[in-house]
């Protein structure tokens, strides 16, 4: 009884939002077709989760996300951190991200598709410039915060540049690069549903326009939730690595 508990106070605020939008529901304030109740809402659910089509657009659209998200983390950490360890490096790179971080990427999606075409590739490099942006930006003030302190006490144990970096500076910034995926994950999530909206014959946006055109509103949030639930799984696992790889 306990545990159930613990969910149930945890996943409150949830719960409170279902219950309004259940009540709301059931007041007849708006027509059923543009409000459905919760039941309607998780008939369609199930409906969806049977569907073979469901699983194979969900498949796509993971490998958009994973495939941008991954690109963005390979070369954005080490942007980062040569950011925060070479001044002249920091001198070309910080205009870029400082004038480019404002910018709406999505708003160059037309010039992207001109150059990767409307399939995946597009999708992955979009998201891909989405992402880049905060693990760059959290690596580097995290790099920045590694207290020098620690560094002195690695040097005075006769410890080399080389092992100073792996077992003093890169585990003192582990932290900030991993609040910056957490950052740049969800934002995968949503840039890659966006473009395939715009422009896919595939995905989950894709689903959800198709979804939205047939005017069937209790399945464009059944998968609404889905791709909630997505981007719920994914945060969850990368808690979980971080956890093993930053566990103290």
């Amino acid at each position: 009884m306990g545990k159930v508990w613990k969910g149930i106070n945890k996943y409150q605020s949830i719960i409170l939002i279902a219950i309004l939008w259940q009540v709301i529901a059931m007041s007849r304030l708006f027509p059923e077709q543009l409000f459905p109740g919760l039941e309607v809402i998780f008939l369609s659910f199930i409906e969806l989760i049977v569907s073979s089509d469901l699983w194979s657009n969900i498949l796509v659209t993971l490998y958009r996300i994973l495939g941008g998200f991954f690109l963005a983390a390979v070369i954005g950490v080490p942007i980062g951190i040569l950011m925060s360890r070479s001044s002249i490096f920091d001198n070309i790179m910080q205009p870029i991200f400082t004038a480019g971080y404002p910018i709406p990427r999505v708003a160059i999606y037309p010039i992207i598709v001109l150059l990767f075409g409307l399939g995946s590739a597009s999708k992955i490099f979009i998201i891909f410039l989405e992402c880049i942006f905060p693990i760059v930006v959290n690596t580097y003030y995290g790099a920045k915060r590694v207290a020098q302190l620690h560094i002195w006490s690695g040097q005075n144990m006769g410890a080399s540049d080389r092992q100073l970096f792996w077992k003093v500076f890169i585990p003192g910034t582990m932290p900030a690069i991993f609040t910056g995926f957490r950052i740049a994950l969800p934002i995968a999530v949503v840039i890659s549903v966006l473009t395939e909206m715009i422009s896919s014959s595939d995905g989950i946006g894709y689903l959800l326009t198709y979804l939205t055109a047939s005017l069937s509103q209790s399945k464009v949030l059944a998968a609404v939730i889905i791709v909630s639930l997505l981007g719920y799984l994914l945060d969850r696992l990368l808690l979980f690595v971080r956890k093993k790889l930053v566990y103290w």
